[in-house]
């Protein structure tokens, strides 16, 4: 492969991931109401928000209107410090709210994989760094 050639091929890769990142983050036009991050989860916006050793998952349709949260469970498989993964559970709080808690550290972004869970039916998974407080 030239030199030129390997270029473009680079050059296309870096658009192609770049664009995809926009994507998963895009696609919402309104702000996370509690302050975490948005992804969609099947047929769900889930909001997910980490305050010190709480984690919660806000939960609407696409709507945008809050789901009762009774019916739901999630698992986040965390990416805790020293690389190791951690697995959160997450049950109804209130509303449209999961929460569960945290007994382990973790360094600088707060990285999960949700799974989200109506009664025994997976709804769907989403992915989230965001920033713990």
């Amino acid at each position: 492969m030239t030199f030129v050639a390997r270029g473009y091929l680079v050059a296309s890769a870096a658009l192609i991931l770049g664009g995809g990142g926009a994507m998963a983050q895009g696609g919402h036009s309104h702000a996370a109401s509690n302050g975490g991050q948005i992804q969609q989860i099947g047929a769900y916006e889930a909001e997910l928000v980490v305050k010190g050793s709480d984690v919660m998952l806000y939960i609407v349709d696409k709507q945008e209107k809050k789901v009762d949260a009774a019916k739901f469970s999630a698992t986040a498989v965390v990416l805790a410090a020293d690389n190791q993964q951690k697995t959160v559970e997450m049950s109804p709080s209130g509303e449209n709210r999961l929460a569960g808690k945290i007994d382990f550290p973790v360094a600088g972004k707060f990285r999960a994989t949700v799974t989200l869970k109506s009664g025994t039916a997976e709804a769907g998974k989403g992915r989230y760094s965001l920033d713990a407080r």
